[in-house]
């Protein structure tokens, strides 16, 4: 007996099983780490996401102006970025100057520079001819376009309410009375020096209102007529060529930019 006990030696654990065990504990704990990563990033991300959706909350033009400005510096390309800082430093001057503080309300919209005037303060009712008491606040508009870049290309949309046209009103149609607003603007910015090939001039009539002019029962609403009653004028960077395009739908300089 003491001979067969002596033969086989007590039973330990393989140190290969153990081994083998710990290898494969390892390489799942390894494996985790670039998901782990990715799922961090996005985490980031997202809370970035909300932290920025949160701060623009509480809408305030020269605040959002600021806190676009340094978000386009992370993430824009600097000829984008460049863009970017010069529209919102010409905003920030139109908002600030006292001849258009509470008249001109200017917002950035699909690259361009927006800029929306009542047609109720800037032309007497029915008429075209802009009014004597609006002319200096436009000038000082142009003024402030021409001194930041007077190469910036010049898009002025003259909207309408819905109200019909008196028949014996000059202009037929709200279209033909659109058109000739926006005319008349744009001519205020050739007088200045703007060159006709960056300038256009787009009327949309009733076409294309920001509120409805009527309620259920077919009552006019004067307030949202008014806000229906506008001219916009969107300031686009300037063009490598003078050049204006064949008009297709909506595209009106050689770069194919559109009006939305």
């Amino acid at each position: 007996m003491s001979d067969s006990h002596d033969t086989f030696p007590p039973m330990i654990p393989k140190r290969g099983r153990k081994k083998k065990h710990h290898a494969v504990h390892e390489e799942v704990h390894e494996g985790e780490g670039p998901w782990i990563v990715s799922y961090a990033d996005m985490m980031t991300l997202l809370f970035c996401f909300f932290v920025i959706m949160t701060s623009f909350a509480n809408f305030d033009p020269v605040v959002v102006a600021k806190k676009s400005a340094a978000i386009a510096d992370h993430f824009a390309p600097d000829s984008v970025m460049d863009d970017l800082k010069a529209y919102q430093t010409l905003g920030l001057d139109i908002g600030g100057h006292p001849n258009l503080k509470g008249v001109a309300r200017s917002q950035l919209k699909d690259g361009t520079l927006e800029i929306v005037f009542s047609s109720s303060l800037m032309f007497a009712m029915g008429e075209v001819d802009i009014s004597p008491e609006f002319m200096k606040s436009l000038d000082v508009l142009v003024g402030l376009i021409k001194n930041k870049n007077p190469n910036y290309r010049i898009i002025v949309e003259g909207h309408t309410d819905n109200a019909p046209i008196s028949p014996k009103h000059p202009y037929r149609s709200n279209w033909e009375l659109s058109s000739a607003r926006s005319a008349s603007v744009v001519n205020r910015f050739l007088y200045y020096g703007f060159k006709p090939t960056q300038l256009v001039s787009v009327g949309f009539g009733d076409s294309r209102p920001i509120a409805v002019d009527h309620d259920k029962n077919g009552e006019a609403l004067p307030e949202n007529q008014a806000l229906n009653r506008r001219v916009v004028i969107k300031v686009l960077k300037p063009l490598k060529s003078d050049k204006m395009k064949n008009l297709g739908i909506d595209t009106y300089f050689d770069d194919s930019e559109l009006v939305k």
